[in-house]
């Protein structure tokens, strides 16, 4: 049965990862045409992926996992291309490698999710898949990341955290011989919370300890609802020798972010050897990506508004005092849906001013929304960035890379530029030297590398 199982699991995904390919290939339509490509094959990937789930409940009863049972010691990727163009930035070129192996993921728009550090000063690359496998590979032989055992399956017990995104791996930080993975918890039944889990890093295995989790838990039952993808953060930067800057999401509770008495919707300074943490700033719906600037003391962030208003944030001099970036109340997107009550909107008016408030506006901000993600810097003089994007709709400047330059005093973006990957880019680390940028794309399961020429 077992054998049956895995081949048909297989056959689906290398059957979507071919249609993927082909459908990738076909670069003279026009972007109505690849709008309605990118619509068929979402529609594929949900079909495919609630397959895939119903299958991965049944290995869960017997604690085993499809990604290593279907391949149990090693990810393998195949070159699609390498040092092509990066659009218009022409000082930059990327490379793609793609893998056929079962690293599934139960978004509608994604065949696989997962997150990427660089390791071995910056020789080879870490890799966590949203359900908790873990690889290592080499930068220069991207071909084979050999699959490191864990004790991750005894930390985490619900069943969502395997077989859905919204619940999984939120990030991960590799800090010298120490690695940091974040993701979301069940405290309780039904009421959830982040957590930071933390090992010494072994190529062997990895023996992870409860390092921070927030305090209280969000429950499902609440007057605004529940949506895990909402409180994801989880994103992880080193400060210093002795704390870590966290993002919070609020799991939807809305007013949890404006509550000085709450971890969620936070940036959060956690000190590593007391483990407490202290609220940096707050105002925040899902902070989604994260970068401290050690050299100008600032901190820039990106954040998913709700329908329209995704944010780029800056916080100069972040440790004097707490800075308020006016989520729920003020917001430049607005809600999906007209009909929540009088209470819920008093709550949540989402003022389409910031200032007036006494908030902190954001230095660039999205509407319609480019599902963004992570924010990464490309300069040692902290002024150029890149920003991911997820989503789905091309129109809007979805699937790929947003370039930002900052002014020289760090005030606001003087440029920005647009690189369309056909990809949701779901995480990206950067090289101490910024000459070399890692991304994976979850759209296809593809690892790429960015090179500064």
């Amino acid at each position: 049965m077992r054998k049956i199982l895995i081949i048909g699991l297989s056959l689906i995904i290398i059957a979507l990862l071919a249609a993927l390919f082909v459908g990738h290939k076909i670069n003279k339509q026009n972007s109505a045409s690849k709008k309605k490509e990118i619509f068929n094959l979402t529609q594929q990937l949900q079909s495919k992926n609630n397959q895939i789930s119903i299958i991965q409940k049944s290995f869960l009863k017997r604690n085993e996992n499809i990604n290593d049972i279907v391949s149990p010691n090693y990810i393998n990727f195949s070159k699609i291309f390498m040092d092509k163009n990066l659009g218009e930035l022409k000082n930059y070129s990327i490379s793609k490698y793609q893998t056929q192996d079962v690293l599934f993921n139960a978004n509608i728009k994604a065949v696989s999710s997962a997150y990427v550090d660089f390791y071995n000063n910056d020789k080879e690359i870490i890799l966590v898949t949203y359900d908790g496998i873990f690889a290592i590979g080499k930068l220069n032989n991207i071909s084979k990341f050999k699959k490191i055992k864990s004790n991750i399956t005894n930390l985490i017990k619900f069943e969502d955290f395997f077989v859905s995104d919204q619940y999984g791996v939120k990030d991960i930080m590799v800090d010298n011989d120490l690695i940091y993975v974040s993701l979301i918890s069940e405290k309780r039944h039904n009421c959830f919370n982040l957590k930071i889990i933390k090992s010494k890093f072994n190529k062997e295995f990895l023996e992870f300890e409860i390092f921070y989790e927030t305090a209280g838990c969000v429950d499902k039952k609440n007057k605004h609802g529940f949506l895990a993808h909402q409180g994801g953060g989880g994103r992880m930067v080193k400060k210093d020798d002795n704390s870590i800057l966290f993002t919070t999401g609020e799991f939807r509770n809305r007013p949890l972010s404006q509550d000085k008495n709450s971890d969620y919707g936070k940036i959060l300074n956690i000190d590593t050897l007391s483990k407490k943490s202290k609220i940096i700033s707050l105002g925040h719906r899902n902070p989604q990506g994260l970068y401290y600037s050690n050299k100008y003391d600032f901190i820039i962030s990106t954040e998913h508004g709700p329908k329209g208003g995704d944010e780029i944030n800056l916080n100069k001099n972040p440790m004097k005092q707490i800075t308020n970036f006016g989520w729920p109340i003020s917001s430049y997107g607005e809600h999906y849906y007209k009909n929540y009550s009088k209470e819920i909107l008093e709550q949540a008016p989402l003022n389409n001013t910031h200032k007036d408030y006494g908030f902190a506006d954001p230095i660039k901000y999205f509407v319609p929304s480019i599902g963004i993600s992570e924010i990464v810097p490309l300069d040692k003089n902290d002024s150029e960035f890149f920003v991911g994007a997820m989503g789905s709709e091309i129109i809007e400047k979805d699937l790929g890379l947003h370039y930002i330059l900052l002014d020289k005093n760090k005030n606001k973006v003087i440029n920005h530029k647009y690189v369309l990957l056909n990809e949701r880019v779901r995480d990206m680390a950067v090289s101490k030297d910024r000459k070399t940028i890692i991304l994976f794309l979850e759209t296809s399961g593809s690892l790429a590398i960015i090179k500064k020429n």
